[in-house]
């Protein structure tokens, strides 16, 4: 999975599901799953990030995507 750009600065109370829609156009491909891989410990802050986080946002292609994960099951 190649590292495409790092996101600076994230608004208090982001949810990385609406992060994974911004970035990507679709919480439903495989955003969410590709965040989380790329940035370990990103799950331990549960369903809200912090502000000012930095994170490496990857490219996803259809290999990538393995399991859909849905953090409001």
């Amino acid at each position: 999975m190649a590292i495409e750009q790092t996101v600076a600065t994230l608004a208090p109370g982001e949810r990385i599901d609406r992060l994974a829609r911004r970035i990507y156009g679709d919480e439903t491909t495989g955003g969410v799953e590709a965040l989380l891989a790329a940035n370990p410990g990103l799950a331990d802050y549960g369903g809200e990030l912090p502000g000012g986080l930095a994170l490496s946002v990857p490219n996803i292609t259809a290999e990538s995507i393995r399991e859909t994960i849905r953090p409001w099951e």
